[in-house]
């Protein structure tokens, strides 16, 4: 398989959502002028033929494909089995997304849904036919989960070559370890789960939360709790390491903003750093600027697709609550230990090989500063913007495992990596659990249902969750007043 032709797919899988975003949310003259510019970005920053190849033989085919079929299938994606918490309001959004008219407004609420929902408007779009082809609004919300099933599959298969890229993996053996070890990576939460707990509960419950509101998730708790950010930023993070074409920067940095805003202020400083580091060694200054920077995919993207997603979140509600001083909400004591846990001894049995490594050392720069900025009171600002940054020391982690050289260094990582991996068996031990007290497979969560309602009450914590998902002042908004297509709701 040419590596162009992974890149090219990826492309393709990302941009695919936010053009129908352009297309079906906008008002129709405007639309009409932003997908052009969209395609025109994309086109000149599609991924150009290339020589290279991933070795990739029949029989890691076969393991990819269902390794990626049952880790989607254990994360409760496509309504088969057991569902974490969060999958109230991804429920909601996906079933909204299928039976209302784009942009989706709640005529209860009084207010046009504002949220990243990029990853399944693919899917939605085939639940919207089988209901214009008569079929009911239950069926069709059934087949749209169905699709997308095999639509993240698809994109946890990418991930997984991507990967197998990014750590030069060329055997079974090597596919092997990166595979199971990219899903089993986490940092040593149990550790710190035993240190601070003196009852410890159950295995289906979270590991991760024992630093108070300081995480780290590991990948499977990302796809068990956020599949809808996880599998594009990683995407978008391997995108980046991998193919590092600075010409298209500019265009992913928009499909990472519409995907999820959080982890797009870490892809975009990887970005920032790659870029300035190869100014610094180009020695044609202003011709390296001119045809890599200036290109046409960036300034479409960071200049007109850029700032349209920015003016379609900032309607939202929620916001931004404000900077929190760090150790308001930890001590110096359980913030060290948080580092030394979740990557510093990982970094330390690594330093040696990839102590040059300019992404290796600005993963540990930003792990150490991610911390430090809370915008929100649940502090996922740390959850989401460590996911690309994590996903990169996966890669330096399996590199590690896959080297010929054998010395102590790796050994010790492969026992750090086992005692990481309580953390993702935690999260499929927990689906096991519930799932053998119900005696029942598909034991979903879906109590909200839909989020047009005058409040809409978070299940168990009873406190009312409108502003994560509405624009209350919508009507004074650019984005609902100029830029978006006049539905029912907002023909005002």
């Amino acid at each position: 398989m040419k590596t162009s032709t992974l890149y090219r797919l990826s492309y393709i899988y990302l941009a695919l959502p936010l053009f129908i975003f352009f297309a079906t949310w906008l008002d129709f003259k405007i639309s009409f002028i932003v997908s052009l510019l969209f395609g025109l970005a994309f086109y000149k920053g599609f991924p150009q033929n290339n020589d290279e190849y991933l070795v990739i033989d029949k029989k890691q085919w076969i393991f990819i494909i269902v390794v990626g079929l049952i880790w989607c299938f254990c994360a409760g994606i496509g309504y088969f089995y057991y569902q974490s918490f969060d999958y109230h309001f991804r429920n909601a959004v996906f079933r909204d997304l299928i039976n209302y008219e784009w942009p989706v407004f709640y005529d209860k609420a009084n207010t046009p849904l504002v949220y990243y929902m990029g990853f399944w408007l693919v899917p939605a779009l085939f639940g919207k036919l089988a209901i214009a082809l008569g079929l009911s609004k239950s069926f069709s919300f059934m087949f749209a989960n169905a699709f997308l099933y095999l639509y993240a599959v698809f994109g946890v298969v990418l991930l997984f070559l991507h990967i197998i890229k990014g750590c030069g993996a060329k055997i079974f053996k090597h596919t092997l370890v990166a595979v199971i070890g990219f899903i089993f990576f986490s940092g040593l939460d149990i550790i710190g789960f035993n240190f601070f707990s003196t009852i410890i509960p159950p295995f289906e419950h979270h590991l991760e939360w024992w630093s108070g509101v300081l995480q780290y998730s590991s990948h499977t708790t990302s796809l068990f709790w956020v599949f809808n950010q996880f599998i594009p930023v990683g995407l978008l993070i391997l995108l980046v390491y991998n193919e590092r074409n600075i010409k298209t920067f500019g265009f992913l940095i928009a499909l990472s903003l519409f995907f999820s805003p959080y982890p797009t202020a870490s892809i975009g400083l990887f970005m920032i750093v790659y870029t300035v580091s190869k100014i610094i060694e180009c020695k044609n200054k202003k011709d390296f600027v001119f045809e890599n920077i200036f290109s046409i995919s960036n300034i479409i993207g960071a200049f007109w697709l850029l700032p349209l997603i920015i003016l379609y979140f900032i309607t939202n509600s929620e916001g931004i609550y404000g900077y929190y001083y760090i150790f308001s909400f930890t001590t110096p004591f359980r913030l060290i230990l948080f580092y030394i846990l979740e990557f510093l001894l990982y970094i330390l049995v690594m330093y040696s090989r990839f102590k040059k490594d300019l992404f290796f050392n600005l993963s540990i720069v930003l792990l150490f500063l991610i911390p430090f900025l809370r915008v929100d009171q649940q502090n996922n600002f740390c959850m989401r913007a460590s996911i690309p940054v994590m996903i990169i020391i996966t890669v330096y982690a399996i590199k590690t495992l896959i080297d010929e050289k054998q010395d102590i260094y790796k050994f010790i990582l492969i026992g750090f990596m086992v005692i990481g991996s309580f953390t993702p068996l935690t999260e499929f031990y927990r689906g096991i659990f519930y799932t053998t007290q119900a005696k029942k497979i598909n034991l979903v969560t879906d109590d909200i249902y839909t989020l047009n309602k005058r409040v809409v009450i978070m299940p168990v914590f009873l406190w009312g969750a409108n502003h994560q998902f509405t624009a209350q002042t919508y009507k004074t908004d650019i984005f609902w007043q100029i830029l978006a297509k006049k539905t029912r709701g907002l023909n005002y």
